[in-house]
């Protein structure tokens, strides 16, 4: 049977992790424990991209840390919880049960050079990227320094918000800068300056 040349759904699965296979070869190298602790906080709410070969393994194209944070989990229930509006949440993976693991899948096939590219493509887009710092900050601002999950600590989330410049400054406010008279634009909790320098 020829398999298509273009990555082709089939389904959507819940497939216990034995059943799927790493990708041969992958190249990138990622944060597990990050991508665990956005797992414990949201969930999972992406699927991994996987490959059905037939009469062969299911093979991760993309989501191949997912998957090894699923498994760095373990066997559930685990201990993890965290409170949101004074009320306590279990962990978003095993939800505080029993647990066999397991990760949300879209099947696919295809043939071996689109699942490389597949591979390739997803590994390297998120590289290409570059941030909005403005709207990031912003996205950041609205969290009430509870970033678990995220991916940021505490200290970039300050270097990040207290680094940007104040915007749409009238020059009547604020006087031109003199060495001799410090000038601090932020909270004194973090004692950044606005050109992200400690002050």
């Amino acid at each position: 049977m020829t398999q298509p040349t273009q990555a082709t759904y089939l389904r959507t699965d819940t497939v216990p992790l034995r059943l799927l296979t790493p990708f041969p070869g992958n190249a990138k190298r990622g944060e597990v424990p990050v991508i665990l602790d956005s797992l414990r906080r949201n969930g999972q709410y992406r699927g991994l991209v996987v490959r059905e070969i037939p009469n062969g393994p299911l093979i991760v194209l993309a989501g191949n840390h997912t998957a090894q944070a699923l498994d760095s989990h373990g066997r559930g229930p685990c201990s993890f919880t965290f409170t949101v509006d004074g009320e306590e949440r279990p962990c978003g993976i095993c939800h505080g049960e029993d647990w066999e693991p397991a990760a949300r899948c879209e099947v696919y096939v295809c043939d071996d050079g689109t699942a490389r590219r597949i591979n390739l493509v997803d590994n390297k887009s998120a590289d290409l990227g570059s941030y909005d710092r403005d709207a990031l900050a912003e996205l950041l601002s609205y969290l009430n320094e509870d970033y678990a999950g995220t991916g940021y600590t505490e200290g970039e989330v300050m270097g990040i918000v207290h680094a940007l410049p104040p915007q749409d400054v009238d020059e009547e406010e604020f006087p031109a800068f003199d060495e001799d008279i410090p000038t601090q634009y932020c909270c004194p909790k973090c004692q950044y300056s606005w050109s992200g320098k400690p002050s």
